[in-house]
């Protein structure tokens, strides 16, 4: 796959959000590397770290819970993980069912 193929598909993507694509992509990096489960749990969480401490992220969070996430250790950022994967598989268990 060429570079422009590449950045296509990061476009159709972005354009969809479609969950299983986006992990698709992630597997296909993965396995480019050879990540062994320690790494790609590592990188998981640096994700959603980051994701957490975003400006807009971590203000609404603050806002809305009350919870100041430079504060929050490893436990914390992956119980707010786990909060957001279990609202997001109800919202699609609830679409599904739609």
């Amino acid at each position: 796959m060429n570079q422009q193929s590449y950045l296509d598909l990061l476009k159709e993507i972005r354009d969809g959000k479609d969950i299983d694509k986006i992990g698709e992509l992630f597997l296909t990096i993965v396995s480019m590397y050879g990540l062994t489960m320690d790494e790609v749990a590592s990188i998981s969480y640096y994700i959603v770290n980051h994701t957490i401490k975003a400006k807009h992220n971590k203000a609404f969070i603050e806002q809305h819970f009350e919870i100041d996430v430079d504060q929050l250790g490893i436990e914390g950022i992956q119980t707010i993980q786990r909060a957001l994967v279990s609202a997001y598989v109800d919202k699609v268990r609830a679409n599904d069912t739609a």
